[in-house]
């Protein structure tokens, strides 16, 4: 749209953040379009004068027009009248409403080969049950019987979710047919340790349209091994690396995130995972690189696990991503800003875990607690939801939350980046990137600046 076909009046957008850079100019974002910038001087203090006074009614004119058409085309500037307020519910009722996807988080077993230092799980419950595998092909038919699905997706969990490979061989090769025959969008995932994957079983996977994997190593080898270690404490690290060499040695077309724990004993040593990482894999579009803090996720460890949090843990999450990024590895965490970006799967009333005994969870980490017991899938595809359960889940978020209705992040978050956080804790579950939104968008824009020259200078 040019400018003459717009309105004669604008204002800055709420959901606009602002800051100055510590390396000069401005850093720009805005949350409904998951728009960042970094602007250099001297036009770093015209967009200052545009976007600082969120009550300004603001005008084109042809000495500033080429500038304001830009911050119009990006969302930063909108129409005087456009109400942003209806606008981030409808974004937020969009998602809460859809009836054309399911999203299933399938845990094929409890069982794991691992006994990672800072795991929450009990391992209590083993391969999934053959009336479960049939509840979950018949849970795909009469969702579709009853309201065609656009989208059908698929994340295997555990556990070690490759300990029972054979139920994902056996339901993979169901919704790859499934979603053949009826037009269905179909994707596929795994969280797996990485041990088990095996040039062989890698390419099984991508035959049965798993092309997204998240595989931890959590430093060096050493430090690596002191934390994910076999059952009876054997050595990982090793098999775990040549194992993804072997998928960069495949043509096919994936994505593999590659995740780092980080707690207060090992995130020294994780830019020497970095460097060790960037030999292998720098360069390679299908691998990026993501850290996260470990918390107090419910396990018997806890106590012992060094958890960070706060402000420390994610300036530290800031400058890994920025050393990845500087040794050519992507980092996989910009899609938070975006507009539902970090909104948890959990707050999605089409997205259930599945577990291996047919129990419908909503989330992956509170396992033990009977809130999270949403439902119990039975044979016939009936998921057998508790209404009053799944409203915990689902209902608590923007809706509700005058706090969150006003926010500058809603667009990304909705209120509902973590609903448990509202039940443990009661407080609105703000994300950590969002509270220290400025330290978060400076960091991302200065990566992409580099990532920019370096493309720039290779081509």
């Amino acid at each position: 749209m040019s400018h003459a076909d717009r309105g004669d009046a604008y204002k800055p957008s709420r959901f606009n953040v602002v800051t100055r850079a510590e390396a000069g100019g401005l850093v720009i974002y805005n949350s409904m379009r998951g728009s960042i910038f970094r602007i250099t001087p001297p036009t770093d203090d015209r967009v200052h004068d545009l976007l600082h006074n969120r009550n300004a009614v603001l005008r084109r004119d042809e000495d500033q027009g080429e500038l304001f058409d830009a911050l119009l085309d990006r969302g930063f500037l909108v129409d005087a009248d456009h109400d942003e307020l209806a606008a981030a519910e409808e974004v937020s009722a969009r998602r809460k409403n859809r009836t054309d996807v399911l999203d299933l988080i399938i845990m094929p077993t409890e069982a794991c080969n691992f006994r990672c230092h800072y795991c929450y799980e009990d391992f209590a419950l083993g391969r999934m049950l053959t009336s479960v595998r049939e509840g979950v092909r018949n849970l795909v038919r009469e969702r579709h019987a009853a309201t065609p699905l656009r989208r059908l997706t698929v994340s295997w969990f555990g556990g070690e979710p490759l300990v029972a490979f054979e139920v994902i061989e056996e339901l993979s090769a169901f919704f790859l047919s499934f979603c053949e025959e009826n037009g269905v969008e179909y994707s596929a995932a795994v969280t797996t340790n990485g041990y088990l994957l095996t040039e062989d079983v890698a390419r099984r996977c991508l035959d049965l349209g798993i092309t997204r994997y998240q595989i931890t190593l959590d430093g060096p080898r050493d430090a690596h091994d002191a934390s994910r270690y076999l059952i009876g404490g054997g050595r990982t690290y090793d098999t775990i690396l040549a194992n993804l060499d072997g998928m960069a040695a495949l043509s096919d077309d994936f994505h593999v995130t590659l995740r780092t724990n980080f707690t207060s004993e090992n995130d020294a040593r994780v830019p020497e995972l970095i460097d060790e990482l960037a030999r292998h894999f720098s360069g390679d579009a299908r691998f990026d690189a993501i850290y996260r803090p470990v918390g107090e996720w419910g396990g018997p460890q806890d106590a012992e696990t060094g958890a960070h949090s706060g402000k420390e843990a994610e300036l530290r999450k800031l400058e890994l991503c920025s050393h990845a990024a500087d040794h050519g590895l992507s980092h996989g965490d910009d899609r938070m800003l975006r507009p539902h970006g970090s909104v948890c799967y959990a707050a999605s009333p089409w997205s259930f875990v599945i577990r291996p005994n047919g129990v419908v969870n909503k989330c992956t980490v509170a396992l033990r607690d009977e809130r999270n017991a949403v439902g119990l899938l039975r044979e016939d595809g009936d998921l057998g939801l508790n209404a009053e359960r799944m409203g915990l889940w689902v209902d608590t978020d923007d809706t509700s939350d005058s706090g969150c209705q006003t926010c500058f992040f809603r667009p990304a978050c909705q209120g509902a980046a973590c609903p448990l956080v509202r039940l443990e804790e009661e407080r609105r579950p703000c994300p950590p990137h969002k509270v220290w939104i400025g330290p978060t968008i400076e960091t991302y824009a200065a990566m992409a600046r580099r990532t920019a020259r370096s493309k720039a200078a290779a081509g």
